[in-house]
Protein backbone atom coordinates (compact mmCIF):
# COMPACT_ATOMS: atom_id res chain seq x y z
CA UNK A 1 0.00 0.00 0.00
CA UNK A 2 1.38 3.46 -0.89
CA UNK A 3 1.12 6.22 2.10
CA UNK A 4 1.47 9.38 2.31
CA UNK A 5 2.92 11.04 5.16
CA UNK A 6 2.80 14.89 5.49
CA UNK A 7 4.65 16.24 8.58
CA UNK A 8 8.13 15.17 9.59
CA UNK A 9 7.84 15.67 13.76
CA UNK A 10 7.30 12.75 15.86
CA UNK A 11 4.06 11.77 15.23
CA UNK A 12 4.51 11.66 11.65
CA UNK A 13 8.10 10.13 11.44
CA UNK A 14 6.63 6.78 14.30
CA UNK A 15 4.32 6.36 11.85
CA UNK A 16 6.57 6.15 8.75
CA UNK A 17 8.33 3.89 11.09
CA UNK A 18 5.32 1.44 12.20
CA UNK A 19 3.69 1.25 8.56
CA UNK A 20 7.14 0.75 6.76
CA UNK A 21 7.45 -2.20 9.13
CA UNK A 22 4.16 -3.35 7.97
CA UNK A 23 5.18 -3.73 4.50
CA UNK A 24 3.82 -0.36 3.38
CA UNK A 25 5.65 1.92 0.81
CA UNK A 26 6.12 5.07 2.88
CA UNK A 27 6.81 8.91 1.60
CA UNK A 28 7.23 11.57 3.87
CA UNK A 29 6.60 15.44 3.03
CA UNK A 30 7.07 18.26 5.03
CA UNK A 31 6.69 22.29 4.25
CA UNK A 32 9.85 23.01 6.46
CA UNK A 33 13.10 23.43 5.30
CA UNK A 34 14.31 20.29 8.37
CA UNK A 35 13.41 17.30 9.57
CA UNK A 36 11.97 16.64 13.43
CA UNK A 37 9.45 18.91 13.54
CA UNK A 38 9.91 21.36 16.60
CA UNK A 39 12.43 18.92 18.16
CA UNK A 40 15.10 19.99 15.75
CA UNK A 41 18.26 21.07 17.26
CA UNK A 42 21.35 21.97 15.61
CA UNK A 43 25.35 22.21 16.35
CA UNK A 44 26.04 25.82 16.05
CA UNK A 45 29.73 27.83 15.53
CA UNK A 46 30.09 26.92 18.74
CA UNK A 47 29.89 23.93 19.00
CA UNK A 48 26.38 24.11 21.54
CA UNK A 49 22.98 22.38 20.54
CA UNK A 50 20.54 24.48 20.02
CA UNK A 51 16.88 23.98 20.54
CA UNK A 52 15.70 25.87 17.65
CA UNK A 53 11.94 26.10 19.38
CA UNK A 54 13.06 25.78 23.17
CA UNK A 55 13.65 22.85 24.93
CA UNK A 56 12.56 19.46 24.54
CA UNK A 57 12.96 17.22 27.44
CA UNK A 58 11.84 13.78 26.85
CA UNK A 59 10.61 12.21 29.89
CA UNK A 60 7.87 9.21 30.36
CA UNK A 61 6.74 6.53 32.33
CA UNK A 62 5.96 4.66 29.72
CA UNK A 63 8.53 1.48 28.72
CA UNK A 64 7.06 0.28 25.63
CA UNK A 65 7.39 4.13 24.24
CA UNK A 66 10.86 4.33 25.64
CA UNK A 67 12.22 0.72 24.40
CA UNK A 68 11.20 2.13 21.55
CA UNK A 69 12.46 5.47 21.14
CA UNK A 70 16.10 3.51 22.47
CA UNK A 71 16.18 1.73 19.10
CA UNK A 72 17.43 5.17 17.58
CA UNK A 73 19.38 6.84 19.90
CA UNK A 74 20.75 6.30 23.71
CA UNK A 75 19.74 8.90 25.94
CA UNK A 76 21.80 10.95 28.71
CA UNK A 77 20.84 11.10 32.52
CA UNK A 78 19.91 14.62 32.16
CA UNK A 79 17.29 15.56 34.68
CA UNK A 80 15.06 18.77 34.35
CA UNK A 81 15.35 21.47 36.92
CA UNK A 82 13.61 24.69 36.78
CA UNK A 83 13.89 27.49 39.11
CA UNK A 84 10.90 30.37 39.14
CA UNK A 85 12.42 34.30 38.94
CA UNK A 86 9.91 35.55 41.03
CA UNK A 87 9.62 39.16 43.26
CA UNK A 88 11.23 36.70 46.26
CA UNK A 89 13.99 35.78 44.32
CA UNK A 90 14.85 32.51 42.69
CA UNK A 91 13.13 29.51 43.38
CA UNK A 92 12.94 26.19 43.10
CA UNK A 93 9.76 24.53 41.49
CA UNK A 94 7.75 22.63 41.70
CA UNK A 95 7.21 23.52 45.21
CA UNK A 96 9.48 21.45 47.23
CA UNK A 97 11.31 21.44 50.88
CA UNK A 98 13.96 24.00 49.35
CA UNK A 99 11.62 25.92 48.35
CA UNK A 100 10.44 26.48 51.71
CA UNK A 101 14.05 27.25 52.76
CA UNK A 102 14.88 29.56 49.83
CA UNK A 103 11.91 31.54 51.12
CA UNK A 104 12.26 31.42 54.89
CA UNK A 105 8.99 30.30 54.79
CA UNK A 106 6.43 28.10 54.10
CA UNK A 107 3.49 28.91 51.01
CA UNK A 108 -0.35 28.07 51.53
CA UNK A 109 -1.57 27.24 47.26
CA UNK A 110 -2.88 30.68 46.74
CA UNK A 111 0.49 32.40 47.91
CA UNK A 112 2.05 29.63 45.60
CA UNK A 113 -0.52 30.46 42.75
CA UNK A 114 -0.15 33.90 43.13
CA UNK A 115 4.17 34.37 43.09
CA UNK A 116 4.70 31.77 40.34
CA UNK A 117 1.51 30.98 38.37
CA UNK A 118 -0.41 34.38 38.10
CA UNK A 119 1.55 36.66 35.94
CA UNK A 120 3.48 33.86 34.27
CA UNK A 121 0.15 32.23 33.20
CA UNK A 122 -1.51 35.57 32.26
CA UNK A 123 1.44 36.40 29.47
CA UNK A 124 1.35 32.85 27.94
CA UNK A 125 -2.35 32.55 27.41
CA UNK A 126 -2.77 36.76 26.80
CA UNK A 127 -5.44 37.05 29.13
CA UNK A 128 -6.26 38.13 32.22
CA UNK A 129 -6.05 35.54 35.36
CA UNK A 130 -9.44 35.91 35.87
CA UNK A 131 -10.83 34.80 32.58
CA UNK A 132 -8.81 31.76 32.55
CA UNK A 133 -10.52 28.67 32.88
CA UNK A 134 -10.62 26.52 36.26
CA UNK A 135 -8.63 23.86 34.46
CA UNK A 136 -5.56 26.40 33.73
CA UNK A 137 -5.88 28.64 37.01
CA UNK A 138 -7.02 25.83 39.47
CA UNK A 139 -3.69 23.65 38.27
CA UNK A 140 -1.44 24.43 40.82
CA UNK A 141 0.91 21.24 41.28
CA UNK A 142 1.18 19.63 44.47
CA UNK A 143 3.79 20.53 47.37
CA UNK A 144 6.43 17.98 47.32
CA UNK A 145 6.84 17.04 50.56
CA UNK A 146 10.36 16.14 49.91
CA UNK A 147 13.82 17.61 48.93
CA UNK A 148 13.15 15.95 45.17
CA UNK A 149 13.27 19.49 42.91
CA UNK A 150 13.43 17.93 39.85
CA UNK A 151 10.59 19.27 36.77
CA UNK A 152 9.58 15.29 36.03
CA UNK A 153 9.63 12.53 38.14
CA UNK A 154 9.34 9.88 35.35
CA UNK A 155 10.86 6.44 35.21
CA UNK A 156 12.52 7.38 31.86
CA UNK A 157 13.86 10.58 31.05
CA UNK A 158 17.30 12.40 29.73
CA UNK A 159 17.91 14.19 26.48
CA UNK A 160 19.43 11.80 22.90
CA UNK A 161 22.99 11.76 23.38
CA UNK A 162 23.69 13.14 20.24
CA UNK A 163 20.54 15.70 19.86
CA UNK A 164 17.28 15.22 18.29
CA UNK A 165 18.07 15.66 14.83
CA UNK A 166 20.58 12.69 14.67
CA UNK A 167 18.08 10.63 16.64
CA UNK A 168 15.39 11.38 13.73
CA UNK A 169 18.01 10.50 10.95
CA UNK A 170 18.50 7.60 12.49
CA UNK A 171 14.22 6.81 12.39
CA UNK A 172 14.46 8.08 8.90
CA UNK A 173 17.06 5.63 7.98
CA UNK A 174 15.45 4.10 4.67
CA UNK A 175 12.79 6.28 4.90
CA UNK A 176 12.08 8.83 1.67
CA UNK A 177 11.42 12.31 3.08
CA UNK A 178 10.77 15.62 1.28
CA UNK A 179 11.73 19.05 2.63
CA UNK A 180 10.00 22.63 1.49
CA UNK A 181 6.98 20.85 0.29
CA UNK A 182 4.15 23.28 -0.85
CA UNK A 183 1.56 23.51 2.25
CA UNK A 184 -1.16 22.24 -0.37
CA UNK A 185 1.12 19.68 -2.21
CA UNK A 186 -1.48 16.51 -0.20
CA UNK A 187 -4.49 17.69 -2.49
CA UNK A 188 -2.48 16.71 -5.53
CA UNK A 189 -0.85 13.55 -4.37
CA UNK A 190 -2.36 9.93 -4.63
CA UNK A 191 -1.91 7.62 -2.44
CA UNK A 192 -3.87 4.19 -0.96
CA UNK A 193 -3.80 6.43 2.76
CA UNK A 194 -2.40 9.96 3.52
CA UNK A 195 -1.27 10.27 7.54
CA UNK A 196 -1.76 13.98 8.29
CA UNK A 197 -0.26 15.63 10.98
CA UNK A 198 -0.69 18.94 10.36
CA UNK A 199 -3.43 21.69 11.61
CA UNK A 200 -6.27 19.73 10.85
CA UNK A 201 -7.97 23.20 9.73
CA UNK A 202 -5.42 23.75 7.36
CA UNK A 203 -6.40 20.31 5.02
CA UNK A 204 -9.64 21.41 5.14
CA UNK A 205 -8.49 24.61 3.91
CA UNK A 206 -9.44 26.54 7.00
CA UNK A 207 -13.47 26.17 5.67
CA UNK A 208 -14.88 26.03 9.55
CA UNK A 209 -12.64 29.22 10.36
CA UNK A 210 -8.60 28.81 11.83
CA UNK A 211 -8.30 26.84 15.16
CA UNK A 212 -6.78 29.49 18.21
CA UNK A 213 -3.58 28.71 19.46
CA UNK A 214 -0.93 30.62 21.41
CA UNK A 215 2.33 30.99 19.85
CA UNK A 216 5.94 31.21 20.81
CA UNK A 217 8.54 33.63 19.35
CA UNK A 218 12.59 32.38 20.13
CA UNK A 219 15.62 34.94 20.95
CA UNK A 220 18.35 33.35 20.58
CA UNK A 221 21.66 34.72 22.14
CA UNK A 222 24.92 34.07 22.37
CA UNK A 223 27.09 34.04 26.02
CA UNK A 224 30.14 33.68 26.68
CA UNK A 225 30.98 31.28 29.90
CA UNK A 226 33.69 32.97 31.58
CA UNK A 227 34.63 33.22 35.25
CA UNK A 228 31.56 35.49 36.05
CA UNK A 229 28.75 33.16 34.43
CA UNK A 230 26.92 30.85 36.87
CA UNK A 231 24.35 28.57 35.46
CA UNK A 232 23.80 26.05 38.24
CA UNK A 233 20.10 26.67 39.17
CA UNK A 234 18.88 24.12 36.27
CA UNK A 235 18.79 24.23 32.59
CA UNK A 236 15.69 26.92 32.54
CA UNK A 237 14.07 29.74 34.41
CA UNK A 238 10.75 30.30 34.51
CA UNK A 239 10.31 34.19 34.77
CA UNK A 240 7.19 34.96 37.15
CA UNK A 241 7.32 38.63 36.76
CA UNK A 242 6.66 41.31 34.78
CA UNK A 243 9.52 39.88 32.01
CA UNK A 244 8.32 40.34 28.26
CA UNK A 245 9.27 36.72 28.01
CA UNK A 246 8.47 33.37 29.86
CA UNK A 247 11.79 31.59 29.64
CA UNK A 248 15.13 32.10 29.67
CA UNK A 249 17.31 28.33 29.08
CA UNK A 250 20.79 27.11 28.80
CA UNK A 251 21.30 25.00 25.41
CA UNK A 252 24.41 23.43 26.90
CA UNK A 253 23.47 22.15 30.05
CA UNK A 254 21.46 19.38 28.41
CA UNK A 255 24.18 17.49 27.17
CA UNK A 256 26.43 19.21 29.27
CA UNK A 257 28.70 20.75 26.75
CA UNK A 258 31.74 22.33 28.06
CA UNK A 259 31.73 25.23 25.39
CA UNK A 260 33.00 28.86 25.61
CA UNK A 261 30.02 29.95 24.45
CA UNK A 262 26.67 29.04 24.99
CA UNK A 263 23.18 29.88 23.68
CA UNK A 264 20.64 31.41 25.73
CA UNK A 265 17.02 31.12 24.62
CA UNK A 266 14.29 33.26 25.32
CA UNK A 267 10.27 32.01 24.51
CA UNK A 268 8.52 35.12 24.13
CA UNK A 269 4.91 34.46 24.20
CA UNK A 270 2.28 35.90 21.21
CA UNK A 271 -1.11 34.83 19.51
CA UNK A 272 -1.12 32.80 17.12
CA UNK A 273 -1.05 34.35 13.12
CA UNK A 274 -1.73 31.74 10.65
CA UNK A 275 0.97 31.71 7.58
CA UNK A 276 3.36 34.53 10.30
CA UNK A 277 4.13 32.29 13.27
CA UNK A 278 3.60 28.56 14.54
CA UNK A 279 0.72 27.03 16.27
CA UNK A 280 1.61 26.04 19.60
CA UNK A 281 -0.46 25.68 22.75
CA UNK A 282 -3.92 24.67 21.56
CA UNK A 283 -6.94 27.40 23.33
CA UNK A 284 -8.82 24.30 24.91
CA UNK A 285 -11.46 26.86 25.94
CA UNK A 286 -13.34 29.81 24.47
CA UNK A 287 -14.20 29.43 21.04
CA UNK A 288 -11.42 26.45 19.97
CA UNK A 289 -13.61 23.36 21.13
CA UNK A 290 -16.70 24.39 18.98
CA UNK A 291 -14.63 24.90 15.95
CA UNK A 292 -12.43 21.79 16.09
CA UNK A 293 -15.69 19.65 16.84
CA UNK A 294 -16.46 20.52 13.53
CA UNK A 295 -13.33 19.80 12.24
CA UNK A 296 -13.23 16.47 14.33
CA UNK A 297 -16.39 15.28 12.87
CA UNK A 298 -15.29 16.35 8.99
CA UNK A 299 -11.74 14.16 9.94
CA UNK A 300 -14.20 11.27 10.90
CA UNK A 301 -15.64 11.31 7.50
CA UNK A 302 -12.43 11.36 5.82
CA UNK A 303 -12.26 8.02 3.70
CA UNK A 304 -8.15 6.83 3.67
CA UNK A 305 -6.86 9.74 5.86
CA UNK A 306 -5.99 9.38 9.64
CA UNK A 307 -4.93 12.05 11.45
CA UNK A 308 -2.09 12.26 14.14
CA UNK A 309 -0.40 14.43 16.43
CA UNK A 310 -0.91 17.51 18.26
CA UNK A 311 -1.82 19.83 15.46
CA UNK A 312 -4.19 17.59 13.87
CA UNK A 313 -6.15 16.15 17.36
CA UNK A 314 -6.17 20.15 18.21
CA UNK A 315 -4.43 19.05 21.98
CA UNK A 316 -1.17 19.41 23.40
CA UNK A 317 1.24 16.37 23.52
CA UNK A 318 4.48 15.35 24.89
CA UNK A 319 6.44 13.50 23.07
CA UNK A 320 5.79 10.60 24.65
CA UNK A 321 1.92 10.91 24.13
CA UNK A 322 2.85 11.50 20.27
CA UNK A 323 4.68 8.09 20.25
CA UNK A 324 1.91 6.23 22.04
CA UNK A 325 -0.92 7.96 20.08
CA UNK A 326 0.44 6.88 16.75
CA UNK A 327 1.49 3.55 18.11
CA UNK A 328 -2.44 2.82 19.14
CA UNK A 329 -3.76 4.22 16.28
CA UNK A 330 -2.11 2.74 13.28
CA UNK A 331 -1.86 -0.69 15.39
CA UNK A 332 -5.93 -0.46 15.33
CA UNK A 333 -6.57 0.93 12.20
CA UNK A 334 -4.37 -0.12 9.61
Amino acid sequence: MKVNIFGCGMSGVTAAIILKEQGHDVEIFEVRPHIAGNCYDYKNMDDCTVHEYGSHIFHTNDEGVWKFLNRYTRFNDYQHRVRANTREGLISIPYNKRTTEQLGSDLNPKEIQDLIFREYSERHWGIPWEQLPKSISGRVPNKRDNYDDRYFTDTYQGIPENGYTTMFRNMLDGIKVNLGVDADLHKRLQADLTVWTGPVSDYFDNKFGHLPYRSLRFEHQRVRKDSNYSWDLGSVINECNDKPYNRTMDNSVYLNEDVEFTTQTRDHPEEYKPGMNLPIYPKTFGEGPAIYERYRQAADAENNTIFLGRLATYRYLDMWMAVKQVMVKLKSDI
